[in-house]
């Protein structure tokens, strides 16, 4: 129970969102996945940039769009270097920017796999801190029991239980509650 400490964490992807499209070239509906890889149109200074994903049978590309006719003097700087020389990093910061495949209506075939990473103490007393800052869809319980190194079940008995309650909520924020005195006790006899 060495987790039950005020700690923080970061819910860090390691993999881009994969979609589930048909396939021209299957014949039917796949999975795709991101090649991490950008494709760039221009003409003028009007740009349209693409992620490209491939199907995981036939490897049929599907370019998944990121800008539209943007000008590219809209653009930071920075940002349109890393688009031209097709970055690693910039191809997976949009390979996990959820809002890019809800306005493009891609279907999410599931959520990337993550690292839960410690990253200091909780300023308040008795709560865990979790950061999501790119919003992938995690269970409560799965997020207690992967920090504290208890199961899935024991985790939901916790929150069923008011042991550990949400506290603070919001997009890329949880934080959970725990009373001390009531989570040893709880924890030897119920669990």
């Amino acid at each position: 129970m060495s987790c039950f400490k005020s700690k923080k964490y970061e819910i860090i992807p390691t993999e881009t969102y994969k979609i589930f499209r048909n396939c021209s070239g299957c014949g039917r509906k796949n999975v795709y996945y991101s090649t991490e890889k950008i494709r760039i149109n221009a003409n003028g200074k009007q740009i349209d940039v693409w992620l490209i994903y491939q199907c995981q049978k036939c490897k049929h590309t599907y370019n998944l769009p990121i800008y539209s006719r943007v000008d590219r003097n809209e653009l930071d700087p920075s940002e349109y270097q890393a688009l031209l020389k097709n970055d690693h990093q910039i191809a997976n910061k949009y390979g996990i920017n959820r809002k890019i495949f809800q306005k493009n209506d891609a279907v999410i075939f599931e959520e990337p796999a993550y690292l839960l990473k410690e990253i200091g103490n909780s300023i308040k007393e008795n709560t865990i801190e979790f950061f999501n800052p790119h919003k992938i869809r995690v269970r409560y319980d799965r997020l207690i029991a992967e920090c504290s190194g208890i199961s899935r079940s024991q985790a939901k008995k916790l929150l069923e239980s008011g042991v550990l309650t949400v506290i603070g909520l919001s997009d890329i924020q949880r934080v959970f509650a725990y009373s001390p005195m009531h989570l040893y006790p709880q924890w030897q006899t119920n669990l």
